[in-house]
């Protein structure tokens, strides 16, 4: 797909990884549409493009964003590539995970995607076709801890995707799925065990093999290879070779569970987390 003048919308732009997709493709010649809460991000964002539609969205509310792609079309006349890329993070403990916990997670992280594609891909089939892109997280596979309302969401919204994919194969209607694996930046989860930061997971000293698997990339990484997918669309893309073969590894239970173990070790081992101590996790 050339690029120059497709009308590509990506939702969790206004910071992190869909903020790096937003200019790449912007710079890539894309009419590009932002969409997310943080109106005063996504203008900030706004003023390093060639004028993007803005469009303050909360994918909690099916309404907002049905809405969403219908002022996208209303704005541009189409839409060509549809980006799901907003993710709710909640960092918990799984015995203590509430139904609130759960339904935030999936509202996000799935019903508000699948209700954008639907809207989406009713405007694509009229004007010929068009290409959705979900992002998602191989973490599912792995079973990442204290992070179960995400994996859980994550893990149904991979689901999804495949089955569309099954579904509309040999259609006008294209789908992509992108694992990012770790990816550094400035988004920090909501935490139910007090104060975090991103690498509270990780450790200097973990294992040779749980250090590959969690070794960061950037959003500018994967903002790169999003341009490459959105040009030459496949089913299945990973970030790199590591992500790939943690996703083969996370089939193998004895490597998944000694991946996954260490990286919950490295939580327990954290200081100054006191719900760690007080809890003994």
């Amino acid at each position: 797909m050339d690029l120059k003048g497709k009308v590509v919308l990506v939702t969790g732009a206004s910071s992190g990884i869909g903020a790096a997709i937003a200019v790449a493709l912007d710079a890539a010649g894309a009419r590009v549409v932002i969409a997310a809460r943080r109106t005063d991000k996504l203008q900030q964002l706004a003023s390093q493009m060639n004028d993007p539609l803005v469009l303050t969205v909360d994918l909690l509310q099916e309404a907002n964003v049905r809405k969403m792609i219908r002022d996208t079309v209303s704005h541009f006349g189409r839409i060509d590539v549809l980006i799901n890329n907003a993710a709710n993070i909640i960092v918990t403990k799984s015995d203590a995970v509430t139904s609130g916990d759960l339904l935030k997670a999936f509202s996000t992280n799935l019903l508000g995607p699948v209700a954008a594609t639907q809207e989406a891909v009713s405007f694509m089939r009229k004007q010929g076709g068009g290409h959705i892109i979900n992002i998602g997280s191989p973490g599912f596979m792995m079973g990442i801890p204290f992070y179960a309302p995400y994996v859980c969401s994550k893990a149904a919204f991979s689901a999804w995707t495949r089955t569309i994919q099954s579904e509309w194969a040999g259609t006008e209607i294209i789908v992509s799925e992108y694992f990012p694996g770790y990816i550094r930046t400035d988004s920090l989860p909501e935490s139910r065990l007090g104060a975090i930061d991103q690498d509270f997971l990780m450790a200097e000293k973990q294992n040779f093999i749980a250090k590959m698997f969690t070794k960061p990339k950037t959003p500018d990484d994967v903002a790169r290879q999003i341009v490459k997918l959105v040009i030459t669309p496949k089913t299945l893309v990973y970030s790199d070779i590591s992500v790939k073969i943690g996703a083969f590894i996370s089939n193998i239970s004895g490597f998944r569970l000694k991946i996954a173990r260490q990286l919950a070790g490295n939580a327990r081992g954290k200081k100054g987390l006191s719900v760690f101590t007080e809890d003994k996790l």
